[in-house]
């Protein structure tokens, strides 16, 4: 090998590492091309957490390897479609922004089960605490976690400790009951024919997914445990499973 041809390579490689070192340094600190804006931006990722875990994750529709708890990293600044879904349960999908160099967290992800309600059978009875929290003698009034969930019969909202509204839906059919659920990141709504349970989440359209329907609705309570929901139709109490 010549004299010339080693200055060559030398070169060569010295060319090379000049080009190759600040875009390896660029993509170690975060920054990808981002061909739509025809630009390097920094990267953000979105965090989930649902309950129950271990459900598969849609990214703008095609499947992630990764299983909730999860953090979806290297996403470049946008709006995506993000949905959640475990065999035998709701779903959930919300579209969500993501900002250079931020973390979105959606940690109240709440997929409910799909199961038919139970009629009581006349040998069952609920516990002292259910019995208590379906006989309410104010059931648009819930106080939990230092917040109160309230409704007017036909608005409901959560107000904190320093007096704050937040609004989480309005309805043309009268509500009946109102019970909050998952550390209050659900409202659940009771109407004279149906049951919903509504996120708390205002971005974008909040999910909200239909849990019973009946004749003559009244009364809501929880299970201890928080798997089951009790409610009366008529003269008769049902329970529906939640995990």
């Amino acid at each position: 090998m010549t004299y010339r041809t080693r200055i060559g390579i030398l070169i060569a490689f010295i060319a090379l590492f000049l080009v190759t070192a600040p875009l390896v340094v660029l993509y170690t600190a975060g920054y990808r091309w981002n061909e739509k804006k025809v630009r390097l931006e920094k990267v953000g990722l979105i965090f989930l957490r649902s309950r129950p875990s271990y459900a598969e994750i849609y990214l703008d529709g095609v499947l992630r390897s990764e299983r909730t708890p999860a953090r979806l990293r290297s996403l470049l600044p946008s709006t995506y479609d993000v949905k959640v879904t475990k065999k035998g349960y709701t779903s959930w999908e919300k579209n969500l922004p993501v900002g250079s160099a931020l973390t979105t967290f959606a940690e109240s992800v709440v997929l409910w089960k799909q199961s038919a309600p139970q009629k009581l059978a006349a040998d069952e009875t609920l516990s002292q605490s259910e019995q208590v929290e379906l006989d309410r003698a104010k059931p648009l009034v819930f106080a939990a976690n230092n917040e109160t969930l309230r409704s007017d019969g036909f608005e409901i909202w959560f107000v904190d400790k320093n007096g704050d509204h937040e609004t989480i839906t309005r309805l043309s059919d009268e509500i009946r009951a109102v019970l909050p659920y998952a550390d209050n990141s659900w409202a659940i709504y009771e109407t004279d024919t149906a049951i919903h349970s509504i996120e708390r989440d205002g971005r974008d359209v909040r999910n909200d997914i239909t849990l019973a329907t009946g004749d003559d609705l009244s009364g809501l309570a929880l299970s201890s445990d928080g798997k089951y929901l009790c409610y009366r139709a008529g003269a008769a109490i049902w329970r529906r499973q939640f995990q």
